[in-house]
């Protein structure tokens, strides 16, 4: 696949809506859980495969499109960066942490 076919493939509002929507269902996760609330009541690190595996089946398929998602949003990324085109690489937030004045926290990219 190359980037033209990347670009046409690329889903910006789906993106952003499995975004803000794993933001939301990750946060709940981590406050209703018992295994992850014990897990960090007890002062163990958490590894995003157990998150993912206390999930419904459903929001483990919408996972795995996420995930493709931000493959994709990532290869597209890296390509404009090397064209010097798009949002530029920071050595401390790298593409995706930009945040903009105008856009309040809700919007935000994880």
């Amino acid at each position: 696949m190359n980037a033209t076919n990347d670009k046409a493939e690329w889903d910006l509002e789906r993106y952003r809506e499995l975004n803000g929507y794993f933001r939301e269902r990750i946060n709940q996760l981590l406050t209703s859980d018992p295994h992850l609330i014990n897990q960090v009541a007890q002062g163990q690190s958490l590894r995003l495969e157990e998150i993912v595996e206390s999930m419904t089946l459903n929001d483990q398929v919408l996972w795995k499109e996420f995930l493709q998602l931000d493959q994709m949003k990532m290869q597209i990324d890296i390509q404009d960066h090397l064209e010097g085109k798009g949002t530029p690489l920071d050595s401390q937030k790298g593409f995706y942490r930009q945040h903009h004045e105008n856009e309040d926290d809700e919007e935000a990219l994880w």
